[in-house]
């Protein structure tokens, strides 16, 4: 009987322990980041334990992948799977960035990060395609592969060999894609870009 009220009596000062933890406020949002909503930059400081400093240098970061990430999401002539990888590719390389304002401790959690994403993105069905809570509206014709063309080319965290498989990814794709109704011109124009970026 003596055990049964321990246990009991535990089993109390836990769960208050526990409702303690849950009552304490989150922490106030770094002092000198942009407003607007930071759910990555949110979820890598609880994951990590980031500091309001790294929490400065990691924004703008996550801004540049960002500046990538949204006119591939609204390029039309990739396939589901050409984007997902694609996007794999970006976000590896941003996570590359990102880990060296880590600390060591930190940096093994980003590395465990890295594993799970790469795993994933050999695994079929990754893609979200329609479904998204964003609409991105697509831009026509070749723009949109010469915006997101230039953005990859601009985007500091992936390395040559990187933008060069990624730029014959998307010339590749628009080349093949006959809703663009592309012109001779602009055929002929992505038919060189494409030989010169298979040398």
């Amino acid at each position: 009987m003596t055990s049964l009220r321990f246990a009991a009596a535990s089993l109390i000062l836990c769960a208050a322990g526990v409702a303690q933890q849950a009552a304490q406020p989150a922490p106030p949002p770094c002092a000198g980041l942009p407003p607007g909503k930071h759910a990555l930059l949110e979820r890598m400081t609880a994951q990590f334990g980031l500091t309001c400093a790294q929490e400065l240098k990691i924004e703008p970061l996550l801004h540049d992948e960002e500046s990538v990430t949204k006119p591939l999401l609204a390029f039309p002539s990739l396939s589901a799977d050409e984007q997902q990888a694609i996007m794999t590719t970006i976000k590896l390389a941003a996570r590359r960035l990102i880990r060296t304002q880590l600390t060591a401790d930190q940096q093994k959690g980003m590395d465990q990060e890295v594993d799970s994403v790469s795993q994933s993105a050999g695994k079929k069905g990754g893609g979200k395609k329609g479904g998204a809570a964003k609409t991105v509206q697509t831009v026509p014709g070749l723009a949109g592969e010469e915006a997101l063309s230039q953005a990859v080319m601009a985007y500091a965290a992936l390395n040559p060999d990187e933008k060069k498989a990624i730029l014959l990814k998307l010339k590749t794709a628009a080349r093949n894609d006959g809703a663009l109704q592309l012109t001779a011109d602009q055929q002929q124009k992505l038919d060189s870009e494409i030989a010169h970026l298979k040398q």
